[in-house]
């Protein structure tokens, strides 16, 4: 059985290298010089900068994989200050609570809040529409407060994207299927856990992880585990009877089984013979743009600033930057003893100009900003920045079009593994290709 992967990030590695250990041989074809798609590393002059994610939420079985990789020696968990989030909230950052334990001392959230927070159990009521938008599902269930300084700055910093767009029961399908089923979030997360405790599943623990030279170790790993095509980007997929024609602009490949593991841009370039309709759902996928930009200042300059693992900046707030992680202070081998390293995010669906400025100008307002928000004595002794035209897939209505495109359009053997369906994180893109391949190929 002949087995085409394309894609080689994280998705199409990780699908290859389940494929090969089940015995199957199976060949990756990546459009590209380098594996690893958005996961994208680079060391310089002895920093460590991360153009993609940052750090990873692993469990038991994303480090089983990494065990079985070799690279276990290479692990780095994050610091203890990666427990505290900070907010900003009227131009300082202050830190969320972090559990019951100081969730009435800490001042972030107001007493009427607090209020709305622990009633929710008992308090009923119906969305409007099937398709209800996270805002306003977080609007109904809470308030406006909880909308504006909580929900929006995390769907910045997961999605970048606006909770006012974002569907609910794409974008965070465990909370609209815990309020469906039991009318309450908090109540249908007591039930889960009741039911998993019942049925002797296990809680899965995730703590926050990278590696020594960085997450791209992960994804080097797997390409060399299995078999890569570089530089074959795919024109497009056609079927000859029972096969699957995969043109490339230099070659031709036949497979009996096709795991799909693009952007959805490409995807769309890809299926426009085969899927037509799923390919123009897919062209109106947004993916805004997003710049990262890395500021290093010396250590001497940040003796004000606060300590933890990143602050993220409400809409609300009228920032030039979504947010930021603070490197250095959840890996300290970021850079050197005497520097703190901050990584910035420009862009996204609020404030997509943002990203599309000149460096030089991008460069200097997150700059300025950084002395404001978290009181850098002077300015960075270096920065560097990254582009990427299209970020984060949007969860939005468009989406969910998609789906249902593809579920009305199935094609035997043709499989797919994506960021732009069931889940965007690393973790769950993992998580998706492995059992993709333990549940459809034998």
């Amino acid at each position: 059985m002949r087995i085409g992967v394309i894609g080689g990030g994280i998705s199409g590695l990780t699908a290859a290298y389940y494929l090969q250990k089940k015995g199957h041989t199976c060949i990756v074809l990546e459009a590209s010089d380098r594996t690893g798609g958005c996961i994208k590393t680079e060391k310089i002059d002895g920093r460590l900068y991360e153009n993609g994610p940052n750090s990873l939420l692993f469990n038991d079985d994303h480090l089983s994989l990494i065990k079985e990789l070799g690279i276990e020696d290479q692990l780095q968990e994050a610091a203890d200050v990666n427990k505290d989030r900070f907010i900003l909230k009227n131009g300082k950052y202050n830190v969320l609570p972090s559990g019951p334990q100081n969730f009435f001392s800490n001042k972030f959230f107001s007493w009427k809040t607090k209020w709305t927070i622990m009633t929710e159990y008992f308090r009923k009521n119906t969305p409007n529409s099937e398709n209800e938008s996270l805002y306003d599902f977080f609007e109904r269930r809470f308030n406006n407060e909880i909308c504006d300084y909580a929900v929006d700055p995390f769907v910045r910093g997961i999605y970048a994207g606006d909770p006012k767009q974002l569907k609910i029961k794409a974008s965070f399908p465990s909370l609209y299927k815990a309020e469906k089923n039991h009318g309450s979030i908090i109540k249908g997360m007591i039930q889960l856990r009741k039911e998993n405790k019942a049925n002797g599943v296990a809680v899965k623990r995730k703590t926050a992880y990278s590696f020594k030279d960085g997450i791209q170790t992960l994804t080097n790993a797997l390409a060399s585990k299995v078999d890569v095509s570089y530089n074959s980007e795919v024109e497009s997929i056609t079927t000859i009877d029972d096969v699957f024609s995969v043109k490339t602009y230099n070659d031709e490949f036949l497979f009996d089984k096709v795991i799909i593991a693009t952007p959805a841009e490409a995807t769309s370039q890809i299926l426009q013979y085969l899927l037509p309709k799923v390919a123009e759902k897919l062209e109106k996928v947004y993916c805004p743009p997003m710049c990262v930009v890395h500021s290093v200042f010396a250590k001497d300059a940040s003796q004000n600033t606060p300590i933890g693992f990143g602050g993220l900046n409400p809409s609300i707030e009228k920032t030039f930057t979504a947010g930021s992680i603070w490197s250095s202070c959840i890996f300290p081998n970021r850079t050197t003893n005497n520097e703190v390293l901050v990584t910035s995010f420009v862009g996204g669906t609020h404030t997509p100009d943002n990203a599309k400025l000149e460096e030089t100008a991008i460069k200097n307002n997150v700059g300025n900003e950084l002395q404001s928000t978290l009181g850098f004595s002077a300015d960075p002794v270096f920065q560097k920045t990254f582009k990427w035209r299209k970020a984060i897939p949007q969860y939005d209505q468009n989406i969910l079009n998609l789906w249902e495109a593809m579920e009305k359009s199935p094609i035997e053997n043709l499989y797919y593994t994506v960021n732009w369906k069931d889940g965007i994180a690393v973790p769950d893109c993992i998580e998706k290709s492995k059992k993709l391949v333990e549940e459809q190929f034998s």
